[in-house]
């Protein structure tokens, strides 16, 4: 059977909607990684019970909230690291918070470029959670529960690595997501961007297109949504490592745009779900960005909407603006993708599998 979220919110202020936050002491406008108030100067983090960001006051060391009164501590990532802004209520019984609890493996710290790498990668991780948990999925450490946990590993191509042609990869198995640390470099990821012939590559894109290959055993492998997974992507028991050689050695057929999100996806049934999970995500949190900005009676909550038709008739006319906007700024596209009729249908599945609306 489909597994369901084991978190469960209240209806959401949208007056706190992402990525529209207000500094609730002075009413500064202030963004998701903020740790203090430019105008007011005041503390601010981010409250992970309340899904929202909040100002403090210092009282000693503790943080009061300006949002409800109580107290809280920083993670430690952020009092040690500056590489976090999350905070704990004052009582908890741990030192890191949710979202730092999920590492594993993170880069020497005692090299420089190492910690803005690492704050990069931290910051595009934050993201991915927070539409994660709107959407009610389990987000569960690997460390409380390694059979169906998740944990993140930032590596590095050491030199070692590289002697030995050991180079990092960025993947998922088993509920372990790992990322190179390179790719929080803008000009190294650029490269790989053009070197694979790329229209979009960026750090948060590889972390929702990672926690699709993770999602994809926690809800689909095992589980009644299997069948209809088949039917849409692919049958996923084709030989993974042979159709990533040819897709790598001969590339994706011409015609992939008609059934496919991207010419990666068309190499195996995985990449499919993954590249189309991760498209899902894109839609889902820049439809609320764009809700909290541009409040119109159209407007539609991309974490709830009651059908991904909703989303898609929203989604169609709002990337058609912002390309034309980059156009006239001289730019390319924004949203350099087009969703034919399969991608749909897709993206329809994701929306149902996440929503369990659907008896598969």
């Amino acid at each position: 059977m489909l597994v369901k979220a084991t978190y469960h919110w209240r209806p959401f202020d949208y007056r706190y909607c992402m990525k529209s936050f207000s500094c609730q002491k002075c009413g500064q406008s202030i963004f998701f990684e903020n740790d203090h108030c430019l105008r007011c100067e005041s503390k601010l983090g981010f409250i992970f019970e309340e899904m929202t960001m909040s100002a403090f006051s210092v009282e000693e060391d503790l943080l009061r909230s300006y949002l409800n009164e109580k107290t809280y501590k920083y993670c430690e990532n952020c009092t040690n690291h500056k590489a976090c802004n999350w905070v704990l209520e004052i009582d908890s019984e741990h030192k890191l918070c949710l979202g730092c609890r999920l590492n594993r493996t993170i880069p020497n710290l005692s090299i420089d470029e190492n910690m803005r790498y690492w704050r990069i990668l931290e910051s595009g991780k934050r993201r991915l959670l927070y539409s994660l948990i709107r959407l009610g999925l389990p987000v569960i450490p690997k460390s409380e529960n390694d059979n169906i946990g998740l944990a993140f590993e930032f590596l590095k191509d050491t030199f070692e690595r590289i002697q030995k042609n050991d180079y990092v990869m960025t993947g998922h198995i088993d509920g372990v997501i790992t990322l190179n640390i390179a790719e929080a470099d803008d000009v190294e990821r650029e490269r790989r961007k053009q070197n694979l012939n790329e229209d979009y590559r960026t750090v948060l894109g590889h972390f929702r297109h990672e926690s699709g290959h993770y999602y994809w055993q926690q809800l689909v492998w095992g589980h009644k949504p299997l069948k209809a997974f088949r039917h849409l992507f692919g049958d996923e028991r084709l030989d993974y490592q042979e159709a990533v050689t040819q897709n790598y050695e001969v590339g994706a057929p011409e015609n992939w745009p008609e059934n496919f999100i991207s010419a990666y996806a068309s190499c195996h049934p995985w990449e499919d779900f993954a590249e189309t999970w991760g498209h899902y995500l894109l839609i889902a949190d820049t439809l609320e960005t764009a809700k909290a900005f541009f409040d119109t009676d159209d407007s539609v909550d991309g974490y709830h909407a009651p059908s991904f038709d909703v989303m898609l008739k929203r989604w169609l006319p709002l990337t058609l603006a912002v390309n034309n906007i980059n156009r006239s700024g001289g730019q390319p596209d924004l949203y350099p993708f087009v969703l034919s009729a399969p991608v749909v249908a897709k993206l329809t599945y994701i929306h149902q599998l996440i929503h369990a609306r659907e008896t598969f």
